[in-house]
């Protein structure tokens, strides 16, 4: 550009023009070249959006016609576009006639391959937690993604499961074994160490052990995510757990007979406890829970499986982007111990709607519900399941926009990073969705995605896909 610059200022005082008005034609179409070179060379310092309806993420009316200005990976300013002039320079994404969302948040993964980190990104899927994982695979993964080595959503981790003994399926073999309290302080020192960010403990983990793990945990504060099922949820609650996975150990704090056992130990998730439930007990259980401020992943996907036969769990759109190896273990567990879990196909339809029946209720006396998937779980698909999460907890009786604050602001809190993700405001990260229709109409918008930004940058999802 810098020759091209030159050669014109050598060049233009030798031409000698008869005509004064053809000297300026040349000159202006010059400034404008020079102009738009300018443009073209200079690195954009901002992004921004315009004319998009902006859904916060606070559960606040949508602002229409927006103007969101992005600077160095943060939210500089959002509002209404007349109120704000556009600075330069900037790289403008017209959102006129769209919908603005805060990047999605899964809140429960097993990140078990790296090619699952652009998948999640696709589908907006901006922030997830795996919870349950090889430690030192996923703390690498974590810190490659998070120092911008590697492409993918910011994670939060938890490393190995904790339990007492080992579950011989999926992620369930990455698991600490630890036997007494002594090895529950030693273990929970050793994460604490390797600076997980969360603790995950397992089903068959005895209350001596959950107790000294989560009062280890909590010296360290590292919050703890609970799989419960030896382990009430009410126990775990009162001694300090911050999330229940798959909704898992409620159905047990809430049976009208405390003796009841319906499965082999070995089961992770029961299909006949909800069928022995003690209604009356919902009221004190989701105060005990609102009291101490307990997330619950509804994990409803996970639910879903279990009521469907097999040919509907596999008859999912882009398997084909998910490594042959991963599709085998799945195609093996489906015709095999699947099929032993979920022969009482009644059992879980019924499981279901009573879980369901509990989620609606926690939620309307404030109850905080995260979205999670337990990707990947037989054909759960990385962050395309996350919408199907969100489309059944609309199904189950939450609004469009309280699915939203599932995977957003809720998810946040429960991370304990709601001061820069979750929600879209002022100096908190720039990790957006811009979808073509409008999700507080229908839920299924989320999946119609236009664009999306992490960390203030334009996710190239085409290259992403490819």
């Amino acid at each position: 550009m810098s020759y091209g610059i030159r050669w014109i200022c050598e060049n233009l005082g030798g031409i000698k023009l008869k005509n004064t008005k053809y000297f300026i034609l040349i000159v202006f179409f010059l400034a404008v070249f020079l102009f738009a070179a300018v443009l073209m060379f200079t690195p954009h310092k901002y992004t921004v959006l315009k004319g998009g309806t902006l859904i916060d993420g606070n559960g606040n009316s949508p602002i229409e016609n927006s103007l969101i200005i992005l600077e160095q990976g943060k939210i500089k300013s959002i509002s209404p576009r007349q109120n704000t002039k556009i600075p330069f320079p900037a790289k403008i994404i017209n959102a006129k006639g769209r919908h603005i969302i805060p990047g999605l948040i899964d809140m429960h993964v097993h990140c078990v391959d790296e090619s699952f980190l652009p998948l999640f990104l696709l589908n907006g899927v901006t922030t997830i937690r795996d919870v349950g994982n090889d430690t030192d695979f996923i703390l690498t993964l974590r810190d490659e993604v998070n120092s911008g080595q590697r492409v993918g959503p910011t994670l939060f981790v938890s490393g190995y499961m904790i339990n007492s003994r080992k579950i011989p399926f999926g992620a369930s073999q990455h698991t600490a074994v630890i036997r007494n309290v002594k090895e529950a302080q030693k273990i929970v020192s050793l994460l604490a160490q390797k600076k997980v960010d969360w603790i995950k403990i397992y089903i068959t983990l005895p209350k001596g052990v959950v107790r000294r793990i989560l009062f280890e945990a909590n010296k360290f504060g590292i919050p703890v995510a609970g799989h419960l099922r030896n382990v009430d949820a009410r126990f775990a609650a009162q001694w300090g757990i911050s999330t229940i996975e798959h909704a898992t150990g409620i159905a047990e704090a809430l049976l009208a007979d405390e003796e009841f056992e319906d499965a082999p130990p070995l089961h992770t998730i029961s299909g006949k406890t909800w069928l022995h439930v003690d209604r009356t007990k919902y009221d004190d259980l989701i105060d005990l829970f609102i009291e101490k401020n307990i997330y619950i992943n509804a994990n409803l996907t996970l639910y879903e499986s279990f009521t469907l036969p097999t040919e509907k769990i596999k008859n999912k759109p882009y398997v084909d982007l998910i490594p042959p190896s991963i599709v085998e273990g799945w195609d093996s567990y489906l015709s095999k111990q699947f099929l032993e879990v979920t022969q009482d196909k009644e059992s879980w339809k019924i499981t279901k709607e009573r879980l369901e029946e509990f989620l609606v209720m926690f939620k309307d006396k404030g109850g905080k519900i995260i979205a999670g998937t337990d990707t990947p779980w037989p054909y759960h698909l990385p962050g395309f399941s996350l919408h199907r999460e969100m489309e059944l907890l609309v199904e189950a009786g939450l609004t469009p926009i309280e699915a939203i604050l599932t995977a957003t602001k809720y998810a946040a809190e429960a991370l304990r990073q709601d001061n820069n993700l979750g929600t879209l405001m002022e100096g908190k990260r720039a990790d957006l969705v811009v979808l073509n229709t409008n999700p507080l109409e229908d839920i299924r918008a989320v999946r119609d995605i236009h664009r999306v930004l992490k960390d203030g940058k334009i996710v190239k999802r085409k290259k992403l896909l490819r």
